[in-house]
């Protein structure tokens, strides 16, 4: 049947085609992401010592979360915290590249009459699954299927494509200008935000019969520079180092894409050669043509990692700001059983550390309350990401000290330590919470007269005064300080209720008591006496320790907090 017009096609069968592919990647990743854990971003983070273990990453991690991008944001967020190097980063994206040709390695085996009962067994694990693991394990199918039920949808559809007046002339100009189809290839990717996705349409494309071989290479090239989107984004607003990493993806796969593009037509005889010898069929041909392009690229920069940092420090000159000095801990295993006295002093600096960022997570959000500019709230969010990264890494590191002695002493330095450093962890979530009512009450069209945001300022400078000493106290054992600081938590706390009266008071003056910012006015007055609390227990508990035959039930926590006695509690199982 020859066609006409555009108008002829099944539009309907394209674009549900489409919409089904595109939902079975997304669950299938997510499935898959959720799947490996929360410790996932861990592994990213422990197995990139070098650049030629973050290539292996890249590409176990993006394998299994099917998408580069996200790969790639993770990196970046890394290179933000001060956790990872921008060398290991520029290997994690390398692996990221040769990640992604999974997907449509997995399509190339062409699945589609199997896929029906693929995603019905997903669809039964499901529903009938109460294990949560379970349930991720049915998603995973269900995406899989899909995956190819989109594609057989899409297929037959689209290649009735070359039965179009005129279609032939436009791919025949992309084979003659293949930058055309770079271009086009660069614009739909960073439409869908996924190359698997575009990469995928090619593969069905080729495989109709309604594009060759050079045009889809062409696309393939394009693709890869589409995807690049995904990280720029994640890049705005955000440090040098965040900047550099992404600017580095975005080169390389410029860079490679012109590099095949010059030599297209050998490319495209390597691609064949190689597709013969294996016996392929078309949409594992794509495939074959995808992860050698990714790998050639990859053999080409590795080597290149040290000079291409340093060409990226100096295109991008400039220093990060305090979170890459304070975000990499230094706990050194190997003193736990040698020297467990200096790993308890590698305790108190990272303590330390961890105390700056979660200043910063107070001062940031209190630099929203009265500027409402959005970019405080992202970096107390990134301040308040790298505590939580610090608080596992210390409370691990502690548990391994408990496991390993047995001596008294270091027994109570243990659980005071843990006891300390929980308070700082839980101060930076409740300034990550004040910041959170902000953004609830800016959202919503509401703000706060002048003489409310004065008095939040005014309990703001109360509790970090209260903070920054308490962690002198801890850092300095300064007696005279702790007695002040005892007075300014009294102070603090009559703040607060004189604070609650005057804001009763405006609202019995008649301002408008329907406003989110008056509902939560209140609570954000005890969320930041809730700090002030966490700070005086930094300070009590280093001036004055628990005693390490002390029974829970006579331990004292001044904010009756549930975290801190469940993790006091690990730590006592293995000492006790």
């Amino acid at each position: 049947m020859q066609l006409q017009s555009l108008s002829s096609l099944q539009w309907n069968l394209i674009a549900g085609g489409l919409a089904i592919f595109l939902f079975g990647i997304s669950l299938m990743g997510e499935a898959l992401t959720s799947f490996a854990g929360p410790k996932l971003r861990g592994y990213v983070e422990k197995y990139t010592s070098n650049p030629i273990m973050g290539v292996l990453v890249g590409i176990v991690i993006t394998g299994l979360i099917q998408s580069s991008s996200a790969t790639t944001v993770i990196a970046i967020s890394f290179v933000r915290a001060g956790v990872m190097s921008l060398e290991q980063a520029i290997g994690v994206i390398l692996g990221a590249n040769i990640g992604t040709t999974v997907t449509s390695i997995l399509i190339g085996f062409d699945l589609g009459y199997l896929s029906y009962f693929i995603a019905l067994i997903g669809v039964v694990i499901t529903m009938f699954s109460s294990k949560r693991r379970n349930k991720y394990v049915g998603e995973i199918m269900l995406g899989f299927g899909l995956l190819f039920i989109g594609l057989e949808m899409m297929g037959g559809s689209l290649t009735e494509l070359k039965n179009i007046d005129g279609f032939d002339k436009i791919v025949a100009n992309m084979a003659q200008n293949p930058i055309i189809a770079v271009l086009i290839g660069a614009a739909l990717t960073a439409l869908i935000q996924s190359s698997s996705a575009f990469i995928g349409i090619i593969q069905s494309l080729f495989a109709s019969g309604a594009i060759d071989l050079s045009v889809a290479l062409g696309l393939m090239f394009g693709a890869n520079i589409g995807t690049c989107i995904t990280a720029v984004l994640a890049s705005l607003g955000g440090s040098l180092s965040a900047r550099r990493t992404s600017t580095f993806h975005v080169l390389f796969n410029v860079m490679i894409s012109l590099i095949f593009l010059l030599f297209l037509n050998p490319y495209e005889t390597l691609v064949r050669s190689i597709a013969d010898f294996l016996g392929t069929n078309k949409l594992m041909t794509i495939a074959v043509g995808h992860f050698t392009f990714n790998f050639i690229g990859m053999i080409i920069f590795i080597p290149l990692i040290k000079y291409v940092a340093k060409a990226l420090n100096k295109i991008i000159p400039g220093k990060d700001s305090i979170f890459s000095d304070l975000g990499n801990l230094e706990l050194d295993e190997r003193l736990i059983e040698t020297f467990p006295v200096g790993a308890l002093d590698q305790i108190e600096s990272a303590i330390l550390k961890e105390s700056k960022v979660a200043l910063e997570t107070i001062k940031q959000t209190k630099k929203y309350l009265l500027e409402k500019d959005r970019k405080y709230l992202e970096t107390a969010n990134q301040a308040e990401s790298i505590v939580n990264d610090m608080d596992t890494k210390i409370q691990a590191y502690l548990l391994s000290i408990a496991q390993n002695s047995s001596h008294m002493d270091i027994e109570a330095e243990v659980q005071n330590y843990l006891q300390i450093q929980i308070n700082v962890e839980r101060t930076s979530d409740l300034a990550q919470n004040l910041g959170e009512y902000y953004e609830e009450i800016y959202e919503s069209g509401a703000s706060y007269n002048e003489e409310a945001l004065s008095d939040l300022e005014d309990i703001y400078n109360l509790v970090i005064n209260n903070f920054v000493n308490s962690i002198e106290v801890f850092n300095n054992k300064n007696e005279v300080l702790f007695r002040r600081l005892g007075e300014d938590e009294a102070a603090l706390d009559l703040m607060e209720t004189n604070l609650r009266k005057a804001h009763y008071k405006r609202l019995a003056n008649g301002e408008d008591m329907t406003t989110i910012a008056s509902y939560v006015f209140n609570d954000i007055l005890s969320t930041m006496e809730r700090i002030g609390d966490h700070a005086y227990n930094i300070a009590r508990i280093t001036m004055e320790p628990v005693k390490i035959h002390d029974t829970l039930s006579h331990r004292k926590f001044e904010d009756g907090d549930e975290e801190i006695i469940k993790a006091y509690d690990k730590i006592e199982k293995h000492i006790n």
